[in-house]
């Protein structure tokens, strides 16, 4: 399947929409680091930052190689 613009466009949106969600979860865990749980807020926070890469990185894959799951 060939490169379409629009799937780019709509995974564009579909990522930013997806780190939205998941940007107060991250705030989330920086005020357990506030709080005192250092290793906690810091463990969950990478934890966390790692899924919404793993994501976008999905996503990508999906529009370049047009294989859509």
């Amino acid at each position: 399947m060939a490169f379409d613009p629009k799937n780019a466009v709509d995974a564009a949106k579909d990522i930013a929409t997806h780190a939205v969600e998941k940007a107060a979860d991250i705030v989330e865990d920086a005020g357990h680091i506030l709080k005192g749980d250092i290793a906690g807020g810091v463990g969950q926070g990478d934890k966390k930052a790692t899924r919404n890469a793993t994501y976008a990185v999905d996503k990508a894959k999906e529009v370049l190689s047009g294989v859509f799951e």
